[in-house]
């Protein structure tokens, strides 16, 4: 819901239209006005308005032409619920007054839609296994850190484009390749304290000049 008045407004609709000691009961009727995020002004099927606060169970969020139940205290009137809807507005489902809420299930969880969008400042996954399935897979970051004690990728086809690349290995790096090219444009240089080249056949050198030692 929308804030929709100004606080002025807001103060003279709650002392204009708040529910009678003798009218104490359910009620349906249309909201009509939202006086702010949480607060509607709502016609009773006898044309009298009341000023409705939505209840914490009522989870779906009130818009303007909804039809709802309203409970009429002896001092203030509750929107339980939302009935009906004519408006083609997108569903807002929230619990009034609430920072923290919990979905929490003891077998499974399932969420399904054709799009979902996320937001959030931070958001944190843990699981003992997850797993993503899909044709396509985006990541776009700023800044991206990746720790495992063990990583496996298995793909037909891996490409890499970088302007700099560094790579550290404290221990052993082992390639195996059936072709192995490499095309550089500029220098390759190779620092070890041993190298050893060993072919089953040939070795061959191939530039203007050769040097040695």
């Amino acid at each position: 819901m929308t804030d929709k008045k100004n606080p002025q407004t807001q103060t003279s609709v709650r002392q204009q239209y708040t529910p009678q000691s003798d009218a104490a009961g359910l009620e349906t009727g249309e909201v009509v006005a939202l006086a702010t995020a949480q607060e509607a002004m709502v016609t009773l099927p006898g044309g009298e308005r009341i000023h409705a606060v939505q209840a914490t169970s009522c989870l779906l969020a009130p818009v303007i032409g909804d039809t709802v139940l309203v409970y009429r205290g002896p001092e203030q009137a509750f929107l339980l619920s939302v009935l009906a809807r004519k408006a083609s507005v997108v569903a807002e489902v929230s619990v009034p007054d609430a920072k923290d809420i919990a979905l929490k299930a003891n077998g499974k969880l399932a969420l399904s839609a054709p799009d979902i969008n996320v937001s959030a400042r931070r958001m944190h996954v843990i699981a003992d296994t997850v797993t993503q399935t899909g044709k396509q897979l985006i990541n776009n970051f700023s800044r991206a850190f990746e720790t495992c004690v063990d990583k496996i990728l298995n793909a037909r086809t891996v490409t890499t484009t970088a302007q700099s690349r560094s790579s550290a290995i404290k221990e052993t790096e082992t390639l195996k390749a059936g072709i192995l090219v490499q095309n550089i444009d500029g220098v390759a240089t190779q620092n070890s304290d041993i190298s050893m080249i060993t072919a089953e056949e040939d070795v061959r050198l191939d530039a203007k000049r050769v040097s040695v030692g």
